[in-house]
């Protein structure tokens, strides 16, 4: 059974004296705002066995990316997480774990968002089958408001969020592939919904907010559509069940993109519009394709 995410939660957490040299520590929000064409990615690790952070950081407006800070190794903060600032981003955490804003400096501009949660954050198992990804991990859906200003024009943003904070042993390694989607439908219905290829086969995981409170999937059966370059995506659906029995087709129209990531793992997030049900939303859909056989194929293969 998941914990309840508690205040203290989101401060640092210091790795064990046992820990792997690949812990590391996350902080992520990412929003998209469909009638501007807008969103960003905006992303923090901390990696205190080589003594090491990266800022992984990007904005599209208008359909287009506009601004990129990207930094692979920058001295680890002495910072909290409830005010800290490391290389182009500043995240501050208001009174409850529901709210959240961010401050981040892009060459062109500036951006300022405050990040409101629909419920409480949501704690999430990453470590399924033999993936290690995160001791803890926990998310939230909401909406984040604010404005970008750029090249001196301000641009208002009501934008559909996601936001993250996880931390424990990473192997990007044992997670050959993955889908991913975020959908935001009002203050009432909200999807996060995880597609993970482990050696035993893929496993979906997550979470529908839905009538007031949370539920947790079941399973899952993503179909995407990726363009030729074999890493942007251009559609989705999604057939999604929870532990309540509650079954769920969202649809999604990519119109826009942004590649994320660095060292080890990337990704390109597409900006969609999601249909469910009547209901139109927005959010993220993020693909990472198989690029080498699982042990299970290796061994139909006789390689094994």
């Amino acid at each position: 059974m998941a914990r309840t995410v508690v205040i203290g939660d989101r401060l640092r957490h210091a790795p064990t004296s046992s820990a792997a040299a690949n812990w590391q520590e996350s902080f992520f929000l990412g929003w998209v705002d469909l009638a501007s064409c807008s969103a960003g990615s905006h992303h923090i690790s901390l990696a205190p066995g080589r003594n090491s952070a990266h800022v992984w950081s990007w904005l599209v407006v208008d359909g287009q990316r506009v601004g990129r800070a990207q930094s692979h190794d920058l001295p680890l903060p002495n910072d909290e997480f409830t005010d800290m600032r490391i290389g182009s981003l500043h995240f501050r955490a208001g009174e409850t774990l529901r709210e959240l804003s961010l401050s981040a400096r892009f060459d062109r501009g500036e951006l300022d968002l405050a990040f409101t949660a629909l419920c409480d954050p949501v704690e999430v198992n990453f470590n399924v089958g033999d993936t290690v990804l995160g001791e803890r991990h926990y998310e939230a859906m909401g909406f984040a408001r604010g404005a970008v200003t750029l090249d001196g024009r301000r641009l208002p943003l009501d934008a559909a969020a996601w936001h993250d904070h996880s931390w424990g042993a990473r192997d990007f390694g044992s997670n050959p592939s993955s889908r991913w989607l975020f959908a935001v439908f009002g203050d009432d219905l909200a999807f996060s919904v995880f597609s993970f290829v482990t050696s035993f086969g893929a496993s979906q995981f997550g979470w529908v907010f839905d009538g007031g409170r949370v539920h947790h999937v079941r399973r899952a059966r993503f179909a995407s559509v990726i363009d030729n370059d074999g890493a942007t995506p251009r559609a989705v659906n999604a057939d999604i069940w929870t532990d309540g029995g509650r079954g769920y087709r969202v649809e999604g129209k990519v119109v826009a993109t942004g590649l994320t990531g660095g060292e080890g793992w990337f990704g390109v997030d597409g900006l969609t519009e999601f249909s469910c049900g009547g209901r139109l939303g927005a959010g993220f859909f993020e693909p990472a394709e198989l690029k080498g056989p699982t042990p299970a194929m290796r061994v139909e293969l006789g390689l094994a």
